[in-house]
C-alpha cells in the first residue's frame, strides 16, 4: 500500500477520522492531574515541569498567535502522543454570567464548592493516590420549571461575551487554516449531557415521566441556544473546524441512562437539526464522548448524525472491533484500550495492545488510546513501557 507522506498531527488526525490513508497513526491520550503529580513523586524529571512553547491561544478574550508562553508540564509532548482536542474554537456555550466559584462548607474530610455552572461539588481533602479524585456532585441548579426559567436567563445566545473581544472573522479564518499542531474542535454539550449537567441524572431522568412538557421545552431551547450561539463561528470557519465534540456521558456500565424510546422521542429530532446545520457548513465529523455502554443506542446515534465515539470503555462492554465490523465507516473510533490491563503492565499490557491495535489499524478509522483518561493506578514506568510498546505499531 502506498501512503501519502504527511507532516503535521492535524493532517494525520483528519485523514484517520475520514477513513483515509496516513503515514503514521495518531495516538491520543488524556491525563488526570493526580496521575502527573504521582509521576513527579516517582522521579519524573523536575526540569520537565516547565517548558517554553510558541502557542496559539486565547487570553483574557484576546486572540494570540505564535505567542511565547511558559506552560506547565505537557505529557503529550513528553510521551509522544496527542491531546484529543488540539485547538478549541473560542465560543462560550456555558451560562453567562457564571456562578461565582466559592467554598460553601468544609470539614476534615471534604470541601463543598459552588461551581461556575451552578452545581455543588464535593471533593475529598485527603484523597489517596490509588484512585483519581473526581468530585461528587451533590446538588444542581435546576429542579423544576421555575428554576429552569431562572437558569435560562444565563443562556442568552446573543450575549456579546460568548465570542472573544477581537472576533475578527478574516483573522480567525486564516489562523484556523494555518493551525497544524492538532485538530481544531468546536465543543458543546449534547442534549442529554446538557440536562444531566444542570439537573443531575436522577432528577433529569425522572422528569421525562413527571413533566414531559418541560423536558420538550428544555431540549427545544437547547437546540435554539446551541445553533444560535455557534452560528457565527460555524458559518465563518466552516470546514476549518475539523471536528465537533459533544459531551453526553449518557450511560453507565450496564447500559444507557435513557431508553431508545426516550432518545427517539426527546433528542433525535433536535440532533438532526443541529447536525444538519453543521453539515450544511461542511462540518461532517461529529464525535460523541460518553462513558459506559451505549450499545443499545448506537443505531439511533448513527441516525442522529454522530460519526465518532470515545472513549469506548471495555469494562462497560464496548468493543471497537465489533463496532467496526457492524458499522463500517459510519463511525470512527477513539480509545478502547483497557486501562485496567494497561496499568498492570508486562504481559497484560502487551496482550491488550496486540489483540486490538493491529486489527483496528488495518480496518481504518481508528485512533488508539486508553478507554478513558490515564488514571493514578499507572506508575510512571508502566506508562513509559506502554508508550514505547504502542509506538512500534504507529508507522505504516
Amino acid at each position: 500500500m502506498t501512503v501519502r507522506k504527511m507532516t503535521t498531527p492535524r493532517e494525520r488526525v483528519k485523514a484517520v477520522i475520514h477513513f483515509k490513508e496516513t503515514d503514521v497513526l495518531p495516538w491520543i491520550e488524556d491525563f488526570y492531574d493526580e496521575t502527573i503529580l504521582r509521576w513527579f513523586r516517582e522521579g519524573l524529571q523536575v526540569d520537565k515541569l516547565m517548558v517554553i512553547e510558541w502557542v496559539m491561544c486565547f487570553r483574557d478574550g484576546v486572540f494570540l498567535l505564535n505567542w511565547p508562553t511558559v506552560m506547565g508540564f505537557d505529557p503529550h509532548t513528553y510521551f509522544g502522543c496527542q491531546y484529543l482536542f488540539g485547538c478549541y474554537v473560542p465560543v462560550d456555550v456555558g451560562p453567562i454570567p457564571r456562578f461565582k466559584l466559592r467554598v460553601l462548607r468544609e470539614n476534615d474530610r471534604y470541601t463543598e464548592l459552588l461551581t461556575e455552572t451552578g452545581s455543588v461539588a464535593r471533593r475529598f481533602r485527603k484523597a489517596e493516590y490509588t484512585w483519581y479524585t473526581m468530585p461528587m456532585f451533590i446538588d444542581f441548579p435546576v429542579k423544576d420549571r421555575q428554576s429552569w426559567e431562572e437558569y435560562k436567563k444565563r443562556l442568552n445566545p446573543n450575549d456579546p461575551r460568548r465570542y472573544p473581544k477581537d472576533w475578527e472573522k478574516e483573522a480567525y479564518m486564516q489562523a484556523f487554516e494555518n493551525y497544524q499542531a492538532g485538530n481544531t474542535v468546536l465543543g458543546f454539550n449534547g442534549f442529554y449531557g446538557f440536562g444531566a449537567q444542570i439537573m443531575g441524572i436522577p432528577t433529569f431522568n425522572v422528569m421525562f415521566y413527571k413533566d414531559p412538557q418541560l423536558m420538550h421545552e428544555m431540549v427545544e431551547y437547547w437546540e435554539y441556544f446551541t445553533m444560535e450561539t455557534i452560528r457565527d463561528a460555524v458559518e465563518t470557519l466552516k470546514d476549518r473546524i475539523d471536528m465537533v465534540y459533544l459531551w453526553e456521558d449518557m450511560a453507565e456500565k450496564h447500559g444507557p441512562c435513557v431508553s431508545p424510546k426516550l432518545y427517539r422521542q426527546f433528542f433525535l429530532p433536535h440532533y438532526k437539526k443541529v447536525i444538519g446545520f453543521l453539515r450544511k457548513n461542511k462540518i461532517d465529523r461529529i464525535l460523541m464522548d460518553s462513558d459506559g455502554n451505549v450499545n443499545p443506542l448506537l443505531d439511533l446515534l448513527v441516525e442522529a448524525g454522530i460519526t465518532g465515539l470515545w472513549p469506548l470503555e471495555v469494562n462497560a462492554g464496548m468493543d471497537a472491533i465489533s463496532l467496526r465490523k457492524k458499522y463500517g465507516s459510519k463511525l470512527f473510533l477513539v480509545g478502547n484500550l483497557d486501562k485496567r490491563d494497561l496499568a498492570k503492565g508486562g504481559e497484560a499490557m502487551r496482550r491488550e495492545v496486540d489483540s486490538k491495535l493491529p486489527v483496528l489499524k488495518e480496518m481504518g478509522g481508528y485512533i488508539p488510546g486508553l478507554d478513558h483518561a490515564v488514571h493514578v493506578e499507572f506508575t510512571l514506568q508502566k506508562f513509559q513501557d506502554y508508550a514505547e510498546y504502542l509506538k512500534k505499531y504507529l508507522p505504516y
